[in-house]
């Protein structure tokens, strides 16, 4: 009786479980920005009055410790820098977001204690990855956008989901990918394959109509390694015979949209040496020079950072001319850097780091499902890296420390397949 009454249908766990669903939802399809902050605001107090509740239930982890420890000292340097930022209302900004990547983080850390919520999470982002693509392809069909793009009212093809920006939208279909990838290797079915088969397909089609660079080169690396070492030669023969048949259905039934397409898969593929060459102000050459000026800033404050949200502050002067009026340092490591010196960097790339090895750690030695599993979240990880070059910053974008409470707790947690 007891049990039933505590996990009944109105039982205060389920609903906090619903209310974390409902704000991983909102922050993974960012529709409203201001509905996802409302929850976090909620969500923080009742968490904190169901640890009063529940006692016993620890704060905070071992396993917990280094990213929490992290997050708390990154909170407490963004107050510090208010001392010796110009702007110090963008650096008061900074704070709450750095505080919001706490409260996320250990709410969601604690949630993920549960094997059972952590078990299925690869399913969740799963979803996410397949929502992406579908409201990318109802964009590009119907011209229309969702009110949170900067599409929204043009009659423009260029899909950015529920983000801002096209940039976005390519960063975390390319941080999802993975999980798309390895799900036939996870559930062994033939309608799994099909299915993961038509959405890599799709996901392809929408990358290179967003023009993402740098999504398609790493997206492209990934692809040929997992040809090369997780795939039978039958499986690809059926694969390509798969893609040529769907493309010369699509051809037949769409030839216009198709040559669309293919016009800007050339385009685009043609680019990458041309950029080298032309005398104009390509995308690689800003990047480079934003790396230039994120170290000529960061040294010129004695690697101290010029304090939070004061990057784009300091570009916002002669610099802007030697990128082609680029503000943003549009890589999270050169924010990092820019905005916080040394120590931030160094910290967050000794956490970033360690999650890597003990992923590589969990694949080595899991086999069957879990080694798939562990690889999703391995392969997701390293592709950070490149997600987080492709916006103009991820500061705004608070899904990610969900994400990695997930891969924080699934590197310390046993067997769950």
């Amino acid at each position: 009786m007891e049990r039933v009454a505590k996990d009944g249908i109105l039982s205060p766990r389920k609903l906090l479980w619903a209310l974390l669903l409902l704000l991983a939802f909102c922050e993974f399809y960012q529709f409203s920005y201001f509905v996802s902050t409302l929850l976090t605001l909620v969500l923080i107090p009742v968490s904190m009055a169901w640890l009063g509740f529940f006692p016993h239930t620890p704060l905070v982890l071992k396993r917990e410790y280094e990213p929490v420890l992290f997050l708390l000292f990154w909170f407490a340097y963004s107050l510090f820098s208010y001392v010796w930022a110009v702007d110090r209302t963008l650096a008061l900004e900074y704070c709450l977001l750095v505080f919001r990547y706490l409260a996320l983080f250990m709410i969601f850390s604690a949630a993920f204690r549960d094997r059972r919520l952590l078990k299925r999470f690869h399913l969740f982002l799963t979803g996410i990855f397949c929502l992406y693509i579908i409201t990318a392809i109802i964009e590009v069909l119907t011209l229309k956008h969702l009110p949170s793009s900067r599409m929204y009212g043009r009659n423009y093809f260029i899909p950015t989901g529920p983000f801002y920006g096209e940039n976005i939208l390519a960063a975390f279909m390319m941080l999802l990918f993975p999980f798309i990838l390895f799900l036939s290797k996870l559930y062994e079915r033939r309608l799994v394959k099909v299915f993961s088969s038509l959405f890599v397909l799709l996901f392809l089609v929408v990358i290179t109509l967003q023009g993402a660079r740098i999504g398609m080169l790493a997206i492209g690396a990934v692809l040929l390694w997992y040809f090369a070492f997780h795939s039978r030669a039958k499986t690809i023969i059926l694969i390509l015979l798969a893609v040529i048949l769907f493309s010369y259905a699509v051809h037949l039934y769409f030839p216009s949209a198709t040559a669309f397409v293919w016009k800007i898969f050339k385009r685009e593929v043609l680019s990458f040496g041309s950029e080298r060459e032309t005398a104009t102000m390509s995308s690689i050459k800003i990047r480079k020079q934003l790396f230039v000026e994120t170290w000529d800033m960061a040294s010129n404050s004695g690697l101290m950072g010029v304090g939070g949200g004061n990057f784009e502050h300091y570009m916002d002067t002669d610099r802007q001319y030697r990128t082609a009026s680029i503000l943003n340092a549009h890589n999270w490591w050169l924010e990092l850097l820019g905005n916080f010196g040394i120590l931030i960097l160094a910290g967050f790339a000794y956490i970033y780091l360690k999650w890597l090895y003990l992923l590589y750690l969990r694949f080595q030695r899991s086999e069957g499902r879990e080694r798939y599993l562990a690889l999703m979240y391995l392969i997701s990880l390293v592709l950070f890296v490149a997600s987080s070059a492709l916006p103009s910053s991820i500061r705004w974008i608070h899904l990610i420390w969900i994400y990695f409470a997930a891969v924080n707790s699934f590197c310390y947690t046993d067997k769950l397949l």
